[in-house]
Protein backbone atom coordinates (compact mmCIF):
# COMPACT_ATOMS: atom_id res chain seq x y z
CA UNK A 1 0.00 0.00 0.00
CA UNK A 2 1.17 3.47 -0.82
CA UNK A 3 0.88 5.70 2.27
CA UNK A 4 0.41 8.80 0.10
CA UNK A 5 -2.83 7.22 -1.09
CA UNK A 6 -4.23 6.92 2.45
CA UNK A 7 -7.29 9.04 3.19
CA UNK A 8 -6.24 12.10 5.19
CA UNK A 9 -9.14 11.92 7.67
CA UNK A 10 -10.80 8.74 8.89
CA UNK A 11 -13.68 9.31 11.27
CA UNK A 12 -14.72 6.30 13.37
CA UNK A 13 -18.23 6.48 14.82
CA UNK A 14 -20.74 4.13 16.40
CA UNK A 15 -22.38 3.01 19.62
CA UNK A 16 -20.61 2.98 23.00
CA UNK A 17 -18.11 0.11 23.37
CA UNK A 18 -18.25 -0.85 19.69
CA UNK A 19 -14.48 -0.36 19.59
CA UNK A 20 -14.05 3.00 17.87
CA UNK A 21 -11.03 3.95 19.94
CA UNK A 22 -9.55 0.51 19.49
CA UNK A 23 -9.86 0.80 15.71
CA UNK A 24 -8.35 4.29 15.88
CA UNK A 25 -5.39 3.06 17.92
CA UNK A 26 -4.85 0.23 15.42
CA UNK A 27 -4.87 2.82 12.60
CA UNK A 28 -2.17 4.68 14.51
CA UNK A 29 -0.01 1.68 15.35
CA UNK A 30 -0.30 -0.17 12.04
CA UNK A 31 -0.64 2.62 9.49
CA UNK A 32 0.98 5.70 11.03
CA UNK A 33 -2.15 7.74 11.59
CA UNK A 34 -2.38 10.28 14.38
CA UNK A 35 -5.16 9.10 16.68
CA UNK A 36 -7.48 11.41 18.61
CA UNK A 37 -10.40 10.47 20.85
CA UNK A 38 -13.12 13.11 20.54
CA UNK A 39 -14.29 12.24 24.07
CA UNK A 40 -11.30 14.23 25.32
CA UNK A 41 -13.24 17.35 24.29
CA UNK A 42 -16.57 16.47 25.90
CA UNK A 43 -17.95 19.56 27.58
CA UNK A 44 -18.52 19.71 31.32
CA UNK A 45 -22.28 19.56 30.80
CA UNK A 46 -21.86 16.41 28.68
CA UNK A 47 -19.60 14.79 31.28
CA UNK A 48 -22.22 15.59 33.93
CA UNK A 49 -24.96 14.08 31.76
CA UNK A 50 -22.96 10.87 31.34
CA UNK A 51 -22.23 10.66 35.07
CA UNK A 52 -25.93 11.22 35.82
CA UNK A 53 -26.96 8.91 32.95
CA UNK A 54 -29.00 11.59 31.19
CA UNK A 55 -29.16 11.80 27.39
CA UNK A 56 -27.50 14.74 25.66
CA UNK A 57 -29.73 17.53 24.42
CA UNK A 58 -29.59 18.76 20.84
CA UNK A 59 -28.10 22.06 22.04
CA UNK A 60 -25.34 20.17 23.89
CA UNK A 61 -24.55 18.19 20.75
CA UNK A 62 -24.61 21.24 18.49
CA UNK A 63 -22.11 23.11 20.70
CA UNK A 64 -19.92 20.01 20.96
CA UNK A 65 -19.72 19.40 17.21
CA UNK A 66 -18.79 23.02 16.60
CA UNK A 67 -15.88 22.42 19.01
CA UNK A 68 -14.98 19.10 17.37
CA UNK A 69 -14.80 20.68 13.93
CA UNK A 70 -12.38 23.26 15.32
CA UNK A 71 -10.33 20.48 16.97
CA UNK A 72 -10.15 18.45 13.77
CA UNK A 73 -9.06 21.49 11.75
CA UNK A 74 -6.37 22.22 14.35
CA UNK A 75 -5.10 18.63 14.32
CA UNK A 76 -5.12 18.37 10.54
CA UNK A 77 -2.86 21.40 10.28
CA UNK A 78 -0.03 19.34 11.77
CA UNK A 79 -0.98 15.76 10.93
CA UNK A 80 -1.50 14.61 7.33
CA UNK A 81 -3.27 11.38 8.39
CA UNK A 82 -5.76 11.67 11.24
CA UNK A 83 -7.94 8.95 12.78
CA UNK A 84 -10.65 10.65 14.84
CA UNK A 85 -13.16 8.80 17.01
CA UNK A 86 -16.50 9.97 18.37
CA UNK A 87 -19.88 8.25 18.70
CA UNK A 88 -21.72 10.87 16.58
CA UNK A 89 -25.25 9.60 17.08
CA UNK A 90 -27.00 12.11 14.82
CA UNK A 91 -26.87 12.34 11.05
CA UNK A 92 -27.00 16.14 11.16
CA UNK A 93 -23.64 16.16 12.98
CA UNK A 94 -22.11 13.76 10.46
CA UNK A 95 -23.38 16.16 7.80
CA UNK A 96 -21.69 19.07 9.62
CA UNK A 97 -18.42 17.12 9.58
CA UNK A 98 -18.82 16.23 5.93
CA UNK A 99 -19.50 19.88 5.05
CA UNK A 100 -16.42 21.03 6.99
CA UNK A 101 -14.17 18.23 5.68
CA UNK A 102 -15.33 16.96 2.27
CA UNK A 103 -12.46 14.45 2.20
CA UNK A 104 -13.57 12.69 5.41
CA UNK A 105 -13.97 8.93 5.25
CA UNK A 106 -16.64 7.78 7.70
CA UNK A 107 -16.23 4.35 9.25
CA UNK A 108 -19.06 2.89 11.32
CA UNK A 109 -17.64 0.54 13.95
CA UNK A 110 -20.06 -2.15 15.01
CA UNK A 111 -20.03 -4.97 17.55
CA UNK A 112 -22.78 -7.27 18.73
CA UNK A 113 -24.84 -6.10 21.70
CA UNK A 114 -23.35 -8.93 23.76
CA UNK A 115 -19.78 -7.90 22.97
CA UNK A 116 -20.51 -4.24 23.71
CA UNK A 117 -22.20 -5.12 27.02
CA UNK A 118 -19.25 -7.32 27.99
CA UNK A 119 -16.80 -4.50 27.26
CA UNK A 120 -18.83 -2.02 29.29
CA UNK A 121 -19.20 -4.47 32.19
CA UNK A 122 -15.38 -4.71 32.45
CA UNK A 123 -15.31 -1.07 33.54
CA UNK A 124 -13.00 1.70 32.43
CA UNK A 125 -15.74 3.35 30.38
CA UNK A 126 -17.85 6.09 31.97
CA UNK A 127 -20.90 4.66 30.19
CA UNK A 128 -22.71 1.85 32.02
CA UNK A 129 -24.41 -1.08 30.30
CA UNK A 130 -27.86 0.27 31.23
CA UNK A 131 -27.07 3.81 30.06
CA UNK A 132 -25.61 2.51 26.78
CA UNK A 133 -28.77 0.53 26.12
CA UNK A 134 -30.99 3.56 26.81
CA UNK A 135 -29.02 6.04 24.70
CA UNK A 136 -28.50 3.51 21.91
CA UNK A 137 -32.08 4.18 20.83
CA UNK A 138 -31.01 7.72 19.86
CA UNK A 139 -28.40 6.49 17.35
CA UNK A 140 -29.42 7.34 13.79
CA UNK A 141 -28.20 4.92 11.14
CA UNK A 142 -26.05 6.77 8.61
CA UNK A 143 -27.61 7.72 5.30
CA UNK A 144 -24.42 9.01 3.69
CA UNK A 145 -21.55 6.88 2.31
CA UNK A 146 -19.54 5.06 4.95
CA UNK A 147 -17.60 1.90 5.56
CA UNK A 148 -18.45 -0.64 8.22
CA UNK A 149 -15.93 -2.39 10.43
CA UNK A 150 -17.12 -5.21 12.66
CA UNK A 151 -15.18 -5.36 15.90
CA UNK A 152 -16.06 -8.68 17.50
CA UNK A 153 -13.01 -10.82 16.71
CA UNK A 154 -9.86 -9.04 17.84
CA UNK A 155 -6.93 -7.15 16.41
CA UNK A 156 -6.06 -9.36 13.42
CA UNK A 157 -9.59 -9.03 12.12
CA UNK A 158 -9.57 -5.23 12.59
CA UNK A 159 -6.21 -4.97 10.78
CA UNK A 160 -7.59 -7.08 7.92
CA UNK A 161 -10.66 -4.83 7.60
CA UNK A 162 -8.57 -1.64 7.77
CA UNK A 163 -6.24 -2.97 5.07
CA UNK A 164 -9.30 -3.63 2.90
CA UNK A 165 -10.51 -0.06 3.52
CA UNK A 166 -7.12 1.45 2.66
CA UNK A 167 -6.74 -0.76 -0.41
CA UNK A 168 -10.19 0.28 -1.63
CA UNK A 169 -9.34 3.94 -1.08
CA UNK A 170 -6.05 3.55 -2.98
CA UNK A 171 -7.87 1.82 -5.83
CA UNK A 172 -6.20 -1.53 -5.17
CA UNK A 173 -8.04 -4.85 -4.94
Amino acid sequence: MNETMYPPLIYFFGLPAAGKNYAGRVMSEEFGYTFYDGDLDLTLEMRDAIREERPFTEAMRDRFYTLLIERIAELRAGHPHLAFCQATFKEQHRDMLDDAFPDVVFVLVEATPEVRASRLARGGNPVTVDYAQRIGTFFEPPRHPHFVITNNDGREDIVRQLIALLNWFAGED
